[in-house]
């Protein structure tokens, strides 16, 4: 059984129970969406960024909303680029795919 360390006085530190409580009500991951959704704006710019919606990041693979196929034709051209630019943007989320869908 895994115990939380404790300090003086029997109670947990903040330190130590914060992060277990992001990750039980899946906060780090809506943190987590919001800064792709920020880098996705500055890689796209607003005018894309508005018409297009982020929906998930699993598993490396980004996962945005079109309007029409011909966003996604335009976009999926742009493929490799969108991924190096989010990538340097987001170190820590190691996107390695985006998949467009409608």
């Amino acid at each position: 059984m895994k115990r939380n360390r404790l300090t003086a006085g029997g109670v947990s530190a903040i330190g130590d129970i914060l992060p277990q409580m992001l990750v039980r009500y899946g906060l780090h991951r809506r943190r987590s969406l919001e800064q792709v959704e920020e880098a996705w704006r500055r890689t796209v710019g607003d005018e894309l960024a508005d018409i297009t919606k982020v929906v998930k990041l699993h598993r490396g693979t980004l996962t945005i909303k079109v309007p029409h196929n011909v966003y996604m034709q335009e976009l999926s051209f742009r493929h490799d680029e969108l991924v190096e630019a989010l990538a340097s943007l987001l170190k820590e989320e190691k996107i390695k795919k985006i998949r467009f869908e409608l």
